[in-house]
């Protein structure tokens, strides 16, 4: 099932699809922003990375409550209201960071950016998922628009230089202008898909087979991608790897990778079914971050730094496109894709930032060794699934 195309849709829905858009390179923009800051940030506050870890875990406890919580909420107030109304918060977090370096005010600011990225993750993909049909190549789509930000993100750092500040305000800036295009947009029941109040919600997805799998397999993408998100200019620039103008060039390298493999991965999931496009994309991502760790010179580095980003780009709109119409047929479902997988990238990014502050930047990041075997299981599993499936 292909779904429905951009160019099928009505004006409101495209306007709407667009603003998912914006949304999501706001997105890219903050948030990998304040990974690229944090050797900043940390230096300027003082602060350790355990307690830098803690920032990431309290950005994925955001993301994962609101997971929990978003469908609840959009079923008691206004759907538009409820998106508009959580989008802003990541930039109300930047304003706090920006003003103070106390731990408790950059927990709760970090906090609130994943509360954020956790509502417009929930309201994008069920927008795009229930106007196209769940078409892989649309939410792969959207996923690319997340990497043009993210991309973007490490050059408007280096443009700024040291003055951190001045890249968060232009961030800020960006929400704004986000938060007045999704003013005039329309929400009708074409996308999204309301439970009636009767305080009874359809948890079925939990019997489900695909559920689970595809749940595991994002939960380990989302901890591998959100600790190379918040970490690698730390990791390059504290293991010695690389000078933190050079770091910031090879964060810039893996969000472009991360869009051009995006942009592709719309492309190929017209043609290839997303279980053979999760098995290459688990193995390239197993490959690439050994190569990553294992590398002390600039060309393996970047080498394996642009084939991790080409590898993940298409991890999470396919995982979505092949989990069967899931968030279609259970309004919570994609909640819970957002909760548990959350659950998983919380305790990676503080268990990083500990066992950092024991062996160093490097021993952290080899913990994501646990992640990518996980990660390669699951997505057997799935393979194999979609092959009995397809056999019958």
């Amino acid at each position: 099932m292909q779904g429905k195309s951009f160019s099928d849709m009505s004006k409101k829905q495209r306007y709407l699809i667009f603003d998912i858009f914006i949304a999501y390179f706001a997105m890219g923009l903050y948030l990998i922003l304040i990974g690229s800051a944090l050797p900043s940030i940390k230096a300027e506050y003082g602060i350790s990375y355990g307690i830098g870890g803690l920032m990431m875990s309290a950005q994925q406890v955001g993301y994962l409550v609101i997971g929990v919580f978003i469908s609840m909420i959009a079923r008691r107030f206004p759907v538009k209201g409820v998106y508009l109304g959580f989008g802003i918060l990541a930039f109300v977090g930047l304003a706090l960071m920006m003003v103070t370096g106390n731990p408790f005010v950059l927990l709760f600011a970090m906090l609130l950016t994943g509360i954020c990225k956790g509502s417009t993750c929930n309201f994008g993909n069920q927008f795009v998922s229930t106007l196209s049909g769940s078409n892989a190549s649309l939410l792969n789509l959207a996923q690319a628009f997340f990497a043009v930000g993210a991309c973007a993100a490490p050059l408007v750092a280096m443009v700024c230089g040291s003055s951190w500040r001045l890249a968060f305000a232009i961030t800020i800036a960006v929400g704004i202008v986000m938060f007045l295009h999704g003013l005039r947009v329309e929400i009708g029941p074409d996308a999204y898909v309301r439970e009636e109040n009767t305080g009874k919600v359809d948890f079925g997805f939990f019997r489900t087979k695909i559920f689970w799998m595809c749940a595991v397999i994002l939960m380990c993408y989302l901890a591998i991608e959100g600790s190379v998100m918040g970490w690698l200019v730390t990791y390059f620039v504290d293991s010695g790897a690389a000078k933190e103008s050079t770091a910031q060039l090879l964060a810039t390298a893996l969000w472009g990778a991360l869009l051009v493999g995006r942009f592709a991965c719309a492309w190929l999931s017209t043609r290839f079914r997303p279980h053979h496009m999760i098995a290459v994309m688990s193995l390239g991502v197993a490959v690439c971050f050994t190569g990553l760790m294992m590398s002390h010179t600039m060309v393996p580095m970047t080498v394996s730094t642009i084939g991790l980003g080409l590898f993940m780009a298409g991890m999470y709109g396919t995982t979505l496109g092949g989990s069967e119409n899931l968030m279609e047929k259970y309004p919570m479902c994609m909640g819970m894709f957002i909760a548990i997988p959350g659950i998983g990238a919380a305790l990676t990014q503080s268990a990083i930032g500990t066992i950092a502050d024991s062996i160093g930047i490097r021993g952290g990041m080899s913990f994501l060794y646990v992640l990518v075997a996980v990660l390669l299981a699951a997505s057997a599993l799935f393979f194999v699934y979609h092959q009995k499936k397809a056999a019958k």
